[in-house]
């Protein structure tokens, strides 16, 4: 029973991520207008598809550890623990950001990209 549980953490975690990371691309062109950045100064669109690469990448790489090599191996053990720290200085960072923004998207890509994070810890105390 535990080991469909941890699972299906590190699942919901790693399609979470890569879900947030497919929306952080596509609106970058639209982000780049709201920024007001200019055609010479493109670094708010620039780290926001960063981002979301990163994101994608991370989600990707979990599920495809659990996937293909199962919960009960070291090297899943280090992408899912090595997944929820990234996943919290996404989170931290988009934290900061947010205190200082009036919009409401970097307050909720904190909150998406900690929910991930603390799927990828629960599984990962589960686990071990």
């Amino acid at each position: 029973m535990i080991l469909i549980v941890d699972d299906s953490l590190f699942l919901a975690g790693g399609l979470i991520a890569a879900a947030w990371g497919l929306a952080h691309l596509l609106p970058a062109r639209a982000l780049k207008k709201v920024s007001g950045g200019d055609a010479k100064s493109p670094r708010p669109a620039i780290s926001w598809v960063a981002e979301g690469f990163a994101l994608i990448f991370i989600g990707a790489i979990v599920l495809l550890s659990v996937a293909l090599a199962g919960t009960e191996n070291d090297a899943t053990r280090a992408v899912t623990w090595s997944a929820a720290a990234a996943m919290f200085a996404f989170a931290t960072v988009n934290l900061f950001i947010g205190a200082r923004a009036s919009r409401a998207v970097p307050k909720l890509s904190a909150l998406t990209e900690g929910l991930a994070g603390t799927l990828f810890l629960i599984g990962s105390f589960i686990n071990s």
